[in-house]
């Protein structure tokens, strides 16, 4: 399978990007302020589109602060798990979901390598473009071949990933308030190796300053679905956003749903 180049080296305190930018507060700034209703319209197609039931077992997998999880628990499928690597990103999970009265489960894990039996879960999730972090195809290949292997046969996965099209790839430079920060974001298109570029510096309110740049690799629907097939998956519905509008060579986002044969 052909290899993109690799992503950019890793940041001066030795861990790749998809690791030191979710230390702290800063992509909370960046990423927190989804609206509720973003994310119930999000649960209610999936919850539709997987037939899912309260009694499944369902794993969030690189579920960052665990909207979905949340959403998804407070509906009552409370078999539900949130899985991320940033331990500070859980941690704001738990403590938001206390503030509210509520409790979630959660689980500190590398994709990669789940601590997870084989045959688990009745559906997985991979969502909000938490797809396409690693350096190499065959990296993200393992990702979903991890994700099928705890999938019992039957199982469900739902992806949700944004397409190189020229909405996300032309986005250019855009600055994004946050409740304590302001983030300048300068994007830039690789088109040799299909990775969208982002080169962040977030302002403070304290007068403090951080910066950070990501590397994801944006797959085209054919590509995606490819991957999916390698793993194992059977590809089952394509659509361009979540009102299930028609999949087209012009949808920015591509939301695909497979199952364990």
């Amino acid at each position: 399978m052909t290899q993109p180049a690799p992503a950019p080296a890793p940041t001066p305190d030795g861990d790749p990007w998809w690791i030191s930018n979710y230390r702290g507060t800063g992509y909370l700034e960046r990423y927190g302020s989804h609206d509720g209703a973003t994310t119930r319209r999000d649960v209610a197609f999936l919850t539709t589109r997987l037939a899912l039931q309260t009694h499944h077992t369902i794993f969030d997998l690189c579920c960052a602060f665990a909207r979905h999880t949340a959403e998804l628990t407070r509906r009552g499928y409370t078999h539900t798990t949130g899985i991320d690597l940033s331990q500070d990103l859980l941690d704001h999970a738990a403590a938001t979901a206390a503030a509210d009265g509520e409790r979630i489960n959660l689980l500190h894990a590398d994709v990669r390598g789940l601590p997870l039996d084989d045959g688990c879960a009745d559906a997985v999730l991979l969502l909000f473009n938490s797809f396409g972090f690693l350096d190499t195809t065959d990296e993200d290949l393992g990702v979903l071949r991890e994700a099928f292997r705890v999938l019992r046969p039957g199982g469900r996965m739902a992806m949700d990933h944004f397409t190189p099209h020229p909405d996300t790839t032309g986005m250019g430079t855009r600055t994004v308030r946050g409740d304590r920060a302001e983030t300048a974001q300068q994007v830039t298109w690789d088109p040799a190796t299909r990775r969208l570029n982002r080169h962040t510096t977030t302002a403070y309110d304290d007068g403090t300053t951080d910066t950070s740049h990501s590397s994801v690799r944006l797959y085209i629907p054919a590509e995606l679905t490819e991957l999916l097939h390698a793993a194992g998956f059977v590809v089952d519905e394509q659509f361009g956003g979540y009102d299930a509008r028609p999949l087209t060579a012009d949808s920015s986002r591509h939301l695909v749903t497979a199952h364990r044969p």
